[in-house]
């Protein structure tokens, strides 16, 4: 199979890449399948290239890298494309969803999710447009998965963190060379990678760009409330002075810090979603209730209770 021209779309559409291994590829001392990984420098040894240095946007180059390798498959490299990809993937273990912000998901679509499902309520929660969001260049993955593409804003830090564990990952800027994902054209042993549209990639809303920069560091007073008192209004400031984009993450995080605390949860629904509900928290007093339910239960599981 010759993936050249792939390639050569790939950088047409303005993407850096580099050559991944072929399909079917195979470790040379583990024996497992690694096509999803940087292409071996020779086939029977396991050293392989260094993509960060390697990935590349001139023609002649691409042209080259693959009339010498032309089964390759094509890794787009996020960081120097200016990328966002949101990788939405099938959930691997039922109840995927428990100890999340979207764990009631599982009452509408079951024991096992798709991650695309799982982005809809995510773009809701945050008053995103569904519609926009799904606006763009969309390729799905040789697991059944789809990659969402968006351009990513210049001298904004990504947080290299999932949006929902096993469902929704990203990759973009973060780290030192960034995330990277395999392009339109690519062939893995679990399938093929293929464009659903040929939309041209959009810009990342601003709702899209809060939830996934590189969150700021926490003020000091986060580390000074009277949680050593079991008292609630330090984490109450803590929701209401959350960043843009960050309100319901810090909601969460509160609900389990009240629940570490012995904090009642009635209190904890009453006081920490009042203070949702004035941050203009979206879904009201009703996400705000099922959010702190949540962020219980979540803590009780880890502490064993």
């Amino acid at each position: 199979m010759n993936l050249i021209a792939y390639a050569v779309t790939a950088v047409q559409q303005g993407f850096h890449i580099f050559p991944c291994n072929e399909a079917g590829t195979r470790c040379p001392q583990s024996g497992d399948i690694i096509d999803k990984q940087p292409h071996l420098l020779t086939p029977s040894k396991p050293y392989k290239i260094r993509w960060g240095e390697e990935t590349t946007n001139d023609l002649d180059r691409v042209i080259e890298v693959w009339s010498w390798s032309p089964a390759a498959n094509i890794g787009v490299a996020c960081k120097p494309s200016g990328l966002l990809v949101i990788d939405c993937d099938i959930a691997k273990t039922p109840g995927q969803l428990k100890g999340t912000l979207y764990e009631q998901l599982h009452e509408t679509l079951g024991p096992m999710v798709d991650g695309h499902d799982v982005l809809r309520a995510v773009c809701e929660l945050h008053g995103g447009d569904w519609a926009e969001l799904n606006d763009t260049y969309r390729v799905c993955t040789g697991s059944m998965g789809l990659h969402l593409y968006y351009r990513w804003p210049d001298g904004v830090k990504a947080s290299q963190a999932s949006l929902v564990k096993g469902v929704l990952d990203i990759r973009c800027n973060g780290g030192e060379r960034g995330g990277y994902v395999l392009g339109a054209g690519s062939l893995t042993s679990k399938g093929s990678y293929i464009a659903e549209n040929a939309t041209p990639v959009r810009d990342a809303p601003r709702w899209l760009v809060e939830l996934c920069r590189e969150p700021a560091a926490p003020p000091k007073p986060l580390f000074s409330q009277p949680r050593k008192t079991g008292g609630i209004s330090g984490l109450v400031d803590t929701v209401l002075t959350a960043p843009d984009g960050n309100l319901s993450n810090a909601l969460f995080w509160a609900a389990r810090a009240a629940c570490s605390d012995n904090i009642p949860i009635e209190d904890a629904i009453d006081q920490l979603g009042a203070a949702y509900v004035t941050a203009h928290g979206s879904g009201g007093h009703r996400q705000a209730e099922a959010s702190v339910r949540s962020g219980y239960r979540n803590q009780q599981r880890k502490d064993g209770l």
